[in-house]
């Protein structure tokens, strides 16, 4: 009983706890009690059974009034009509006044996106009290979901740049190693190295600092994004150094760090056969920056590269001063037959014995090989090679010279000789010409002689003297190639 009296208590407190209580108070003040107030009055009024059970004459001596009744009546439809006005203020103003100010915000939130905005929350412990707080959850809620989405993007971002850096990073690598197996010029392989190490960082820049490798022509100082003319002097014995942030500059490359600004700089040391031969190196202008391990491996494998070309270019050069045969046509170089010619003369000397030296010269073979195609005009410069090999003896040496050039190193033979051997191969060859040119780009042939000691005591001289007494085949020698 206590319980249910307790309940009901609550139930009528005139300190509404929700909108059921808001409501049927409202109602009550609007609907139910001017209702029992029109039907009391009705009662009291107009039915006279009522007026003697109750006896409200004796109660009330004003009801025998008819004056005052009638003003009482007024006085009570008066106040009836402002319970229900108040109830009508009280509904407006606890229920109908925030709902729509609660969906004007809404919409306001919903059209402008302004999701960091906070509805005022009533403090009357009711439903739209909690509707507003829940909606206020909502956008703090979707305002930390943009937060995390937008650094999502930002993180996704950063992966993509970073896929990007590194796809750049190894089509660089893969680009410089296809060059360093086709044998480009160690120029062209130096420049792009320089460039792609450039390239790896936004507003970065790399340089590039050699010393003088034995006999190779190449540039000894680059640079990209950074002017050149700082790389001077070089920094001498230069171990990997890592200059940023956390890491000064050591001592002995203080000064060369001042000339290039004081930037974050990493530089690798280009060593080959563990001689080191220069500084590769890379940096930026970031403030309060700090290189990561990736960075310094990166510049490592760059540097290897650099170390991969120059070595490369050596062992092609002495590859090259190895190589005795010419490539196209299977007989001695030039390197070989000046070496050969330097000795077959100074055994001549010493034995007081000729030494002759015959130069074949084909004129024509450049607009025969535009007509034909470079397949028939190697077929010929073959065929004439092959056919002065066969047709000299197993002493004599046959190679050939950069371009048109057929030479034959004749020992034991003198002026007179050698020139009846070439007036004989002329001939012969001038066939095999008339074969190839089917009238159409006509080749021609001269030849020149020289012979030890008579036109040059050094290989230099003999080639020089044959190539300045070039004449015609079976036009005869010019005056003074006779013995």
């Amino acid at each position: 009983m206590r319980e249910f009296a307790v309940h009901v208590i609550r139930g009528l407190r005139m300190a509404p706890q929700g909108l059921r209580v808001k409501l049927t108070l409202s109602f009550i003040l609007m609907s139910v009690i001017p209702l029992i107030m029109l039907i009391l009055m009705a009662g009291w009024f107009g039915l006279p059974s009522v007026r003697e059970f109750y006896q409200l004459e004796r109660w009330f001596p004003i009801i025998e009034n008819s004056a005052a009744v009638t003003w009482w009546l007024i006085g009570l439809i008066t106040l009836t009509a402002c319970i229900a006005f108040l109830g009508s203020i009280y509904l407006t103003i606890k229920l109908i006044t925030p709902v729509i100010r609660l969906s004007q915000e809404a919409k306001a939130i919903a059209a402008t996106g302004e999701f960091d905005r906070q509805l005022p929350v009533s403090e009357d412990d009711d439903e739209l009290s909690d509707l507003t707080a829940a909606l206020n959850q909502l956008t703090s809620r979707i305002r930390t979901d943009m937060s995390e989405l937008n650094k999502f993007g930002e993180k996704t971002n950063e992966m993509n740049l970073e896929i990007n850096r590194r796809v750049v990073m190894l089509s660089g690598l893969l680009q410089i190693g296809e060059l360093l197996g086709s044998g480009t010029e160690l120029d062209v392989i130096l420049e792009l190295i320089v460039e792609k190490l450039a390239l790896q960082e936004d507003q970065g820049f790399s340089l590039l600092a050699l010393q003088p490798v034995e006999d190779l022509a190449f540039t000894l100082k680059r640079a990209s994004q950074l002017d050149v003319n700082l790389l001077h002097p070089l920094p001498a014995e230069t171990g990997q150094t890592v200059i940023d942030h956390g890491h000064p500059p050591p001592e002995a490359l203080r000064n060369f760090w001042e000339q290039l600004g004081k930037p974050n700089v990493i530089l690798q040391p280009v060593t080959m056969r563990t001689h080191k031969v220069g500084v590769l190196g890379m940096g930026n202008r970031t403030d309060r920056y700090t290189w990561t391990p990736e960075w310094i491996d990166l510049v490592k494998v760059f540097a290897k590269q650099t170390s991969i070309a120059i070595e490369n270019e050596v062992l092609l050069r002495k590859a090259k001063t190895l190589t005795i045969r010419d490539e196209l046509t299977g007989v001695y170089n030039e390197r070989y037959i000046k070496r050969r010619l330097d000795e077959e003369i100074k055994r001549a000397i010493m034995y007081q014995r000729p030494c002759g030296f015959v130069m074949f010269r084909m004129h024509g073979l450049a607009e025969f090989r535009q007509r034909c195609g470079e397949p028939e005009a190697e077929r010929i410069l073959k065929k004439v090679a092959r056919f002065v090999q066969e047709s000299v003896t197993e002493i004599d040496r046959v190679g050939r010279f950069p371009g048109n050039e057929i030479v034959a190193l004749l020992p034991e033979r003198n002026k007179r000789q050698a020139l009846e051997i070439s007036d004989e191969l002329g001939r012969r060859l001038l066939t095999t010409f008339a074969e190839f040119s089917n009238g159409a780009t006509p080749l021609r042939l001269e030849v020149g002689i020289a012979e030890n000691p008579l036109d040059g005591m050094t290989g230099d001289d003999l080639i020089e003297k044959a190539s300045t007494s070039l004449h015609p085949v079976g036009a005869g020698a010019p005056t003074g190639a006779g013995a």
